[in-house]
């Protein structure tokens, strides 16, 4: 094997690599915008009091943590949506953060909403951490916790 053979297997190794971190990097923008778009479609779920799609979108064995401290299973927190106990007239999230690794994904972002929560309408502006996994091929919330912002 002579320089020039050997330039063009280096030449060829490097274009091999570069096109599978490319692909890698494509699948990992697909799966970001997947999550993206999980956690607007529990947004709006959570706006129509939409248990169905809640339920869909929720981990059977999801943990829903709020900012006061109660946490809650998936049909736990279902059931107050669909109940009425917590009425989200609108939730605005912003500054999103999603790192994705396999099946899991990590999800930041601030929410702010305005809630008939506790027997009156409140605002409320949290951060919150997800966790969501993906099972039989779909975007699934696993766990949920929301905390006040420093003060």
């Amino acid at each position: 094997m002579n320089r020039r053979d050997m330039a063009w297997g280096s030449a060829l190794a490097a274009i091999a690599v570069a096109a599978g971190t490319m692909g890698s990097t494509a699948a990992l923008a697909d799966a970001t915008g997947e999550v993206l778009d999980a956690i607007e479609d529990f947004r709006k779920a959570m706006v129509d009091g939409n248990g169905a799609r809640l339920l869909e979108l929720s981990s059977d064995d999801m943990s829903f943590g709020h900012a006061g401290g109660v946490v809650q299973t998936k049909v736990e927190f279902v059931k107050t949506v669909v109940d009425k106990e917590e009425v989200f007239h609108t939730i605005k999230l912003y500054d999103h953060s999603i790192k994705v690794s396999g099946d899991l994904a990590i999800a930041r972002h601030t929410f702010d909403a305005n809630i008939f929560y506790q027997g009156k309408d409140q605002d409320f502006l949290l951060k919150i951490v997800q966790v969501w996994r993906k099972e039989d091929g779909r975007w699934r919330l696993f766990l949920r916790q929301a905390f006040k912002l420093p003060t």
